[in-house]
């Protein structure tokens, strides 16, 4: 599937360079053949070959004309064809103030990912994003979100490095050595902090309880994807948290990757569990075109139903929806969506 290419302002940029140049030719070419048959109607008139000479110029109005009046025609055309063609509508706003919201909106996309992953790899490509903008108010605010966003990660840095010192200080009968703190849910810090090694030595119910603290801190901040759902799918694809590729931190099997980050095969390679959390859920926000019916059962607290719509995160697979919804019932997940 491919993402809208009105999200990528570089694109629109040169689509509005293409704009331009089809204007002009539009324009110009029209014009250098009437100023041509013209300058061939005063010659012919000297020399007294008017008639011969009306024959060109006529081919050479109708060609004028077909030049300026073509892409007039093409455009009415693929209107009437259709009403929803990405295409056409990012050739409508590759203006000069369109690829300004463009910029401005891939800014505000990588603030808003910092603030939600607290990573900081994202924080510094936000940062870069943002200063590369025109001075504007658009400008101003997203800078005064990425001072918050800097200090929420040196906070979760803090909160990590506290953690672990009183984990060291408690000894080897401190804790179950598994990271969980003594409620047995994990902070957001925590999940960005937890290691691929910590994880693969997790039990499954340690399994469950962790990923269960990713997807209800993403879920209570933003709706969309039940917590069961998140957690079902995490133990499917990575066989309780032992089978997924090192160094992707990917229990969800999400492939491809948005911007530029590298990949380790067809995987999405993230820098942390709670990073790979949250794009799972970004992800349906992605193409809510296929998975409208899955989210709507979502928002009506129904993890079964939702599950029954999952067979194109699985390429059509007859065997995924009823996989993830045996998960949810045998292990009782349901009781992570509330």
């Amino acid at each position: 599937m491919i993402l809208s290419i009105c999200s990528e302002p570089r694109i629109l940029a040169i689509i509005r360079i293409v704009k331009i140049a089809i204007t002009i030719i539009k324009i110009a070419v029209p014009i250098m053949l009437i100023i041509s048959c013209m300058i061939d109607f005063v010659r012919a008139t000297i020399s007294g070959e008017v008639n011969e000479s009306l024959k060109g110029m006529v081919k050479r109005v109708i060609a004028a004309l077909l030049i300026f009046l073509i892409p007039t025609f093409v455009s009415i055309l693929a209107n009437i064809s259709t009403t929803n063609n990405e295409y056409i509508n990012c050739f409508k706003s590759a203006t000069k103030e369109g690829v300004r919201e463009a910029y401005v909106k891939r800014a505000s996309q990588l603030v808003l990912d910092a603030k939600n992953t607290l990573n900081s790899g994202t924080y510094a490509a936000a940062k870069s994003e943002v200063e590369a903008l025109d001075e504007g108010s658009d400008k101003e605010g997203l800078k005064s979100q990425l001072a918050k966003v800097n200090e929420e990660i040196e906070k979760a840095k803090e909160e990590w490095r506290k953690k672990e010192e009183e984990r060291r200080n408690a000894g080897p009968q401190g804790g179950t050595g598994s990271g969980v703190n003594s409620s047995g849910k994990y902070s957001k810090a925590e999940i960005i902090a937890m290691s691929e090694d910590q994880v693969r030595a997790m039990s499954n119910q340690e399994f469950i309880e962790f990923m269960a603290s990713a997807a209800r801190i993403v879920y209570e901040e933003y709706g969309g994807v039940l917590p069961s759902i998140t957690i079902a799918q995490a133990i499917l694809e990575s066989g309780w948290g032992n089978s997924f590729t090192s160094g992707t931190h990917n229990v969800f099997g999400l492939i491809g990757y948005p911007g530029h980050k590298p990949k380790i095969g067809v995987l999405r390679q993230f820098d942390n569990f709670y990073e790979a959390t949250y794009y799972h859920y970004a992800y349906f926000q992605n193409y809510t075109n296929v998975y409208s019916g899955f989210l709507a059962r979502c928002e009506a607290k129904d993890a079964l139903g939702a599950a029954s719509y999952l067979y194109a995160y699985a390429n059509g697979s007859k065997t995924y929806a009823p996989s993830i919804q045996s998960l949810i019932s045998q292990y009782n997940l349901t009781q992570y969506d509330y």
